[in-house]
């Protein structure tokens, strides 16, 4: 009865935050394509305008654009997100399993800053010339890179680094991200990777997502459903270190 209690709650919460999070954007596009409309609505009266004004009206309306894509991003990241939790509990997934570098994937997803500030610092450090082959559903551990990464950067000041380490540990390749920021509670550390689980009292230091209690479950489950593990250290006030391992690919 209590679990049953617990989890209808948990339910509820969210509920509401995934609609909270889903009106967000949406009404932020909807008044950036208003605004474009009125700025651009009559074609002569803005082609008459001086060179200087009608140089200023594009450049808001590039910006808008701009901002309106940066919430289209995150409304697609929550439907992926939704989708994904979908598949894993009707135990639906698909994995497209290719053999690549994980260095190579590492670092696109390190260059690809959609999710979190170009001027966080990111410290990488990998082996130098080597090669870790495994085979994966590349797109599934981008996920889970990309959300290690924009939780490292939620909850964590700007002015501190971000630290990601990938090196062979055996038969595995390990892979760290490692931020200094609050930490997390030793009790709260077991059920971080339960569905709908959301860490209390953990303030967002940067971007506005409360985020869906669901990354991390997805993480695990991805990383599981390839064979390898997950796994956390934390100290409050010291910051926390998730990381993940994977199979080596072999050829013999």
């Amino acid at each position: 009865m209590i679990a049953s209690y617990k989890t209808q709650q948990q339910m509820n919460e969210f509920l509401s935050i995934a609609s909270h999070e889903f009106k967000t954007p949406l009404t932020s596009i909807k008044g950036n394509i208003q605004l474009i409309g009125r700025r651009l609505r009559n074609n002569v009266e803005v082609l008459s305008l001086p060179r200087q004004e009608l140089l200023n009206r594009l450049a808001e309306a590039q910006e808008l654009l701009e901002h309106t894509d940066q919430q289209l991003t995150r409304l697609t990241r929550f439907i992926n997100i939704l989708l994904e939790s979908t598949r894993i509990s009707n135990n639906t997934i698909d994995l497209f399993l290719e053999q690549c570098e994980l260095n190579q994937v590492l670092d696109e997803v390190i260059q690809n800053r959609k999710q979190f500030s170009t001027n966080r610092t990111i410290r990488v450090e990998h082996p130098d010339n080597k090669e870790i082959s495994i085979l994966v559903d590349i797109s599934r551990i981008k996920q889970v890179i990309t959300h290690y990464l924009s939780n490292a950067h939620k909850f964590s000041p700007m002015d501190q680094p971000i630290d990601v380490l990938l090196r062979k540990q055996e038969d595995y390749a390990y892979v760290s991200v490692k931020d200094y920021g609050l930490g997390i509670p030793a009790h709260e550390q077991e059920h971080i990777w339960e569905r709908f689980y959301r860490v209390s009292g953990i303030k967002v230091l940067n971007g506005s997502e409360v985020g869906l209690g669901l990354g991390l479950h997805i993480c695990r489950t991805f990383i599981e459903r390839h064979k390898g593990q997950v796994g956390v250290q934390s100290e409050p006030g010291k910051g926390s270190t998730f990381w993940f391992t994977l199979p080596l690919f072999s050829r013999n």
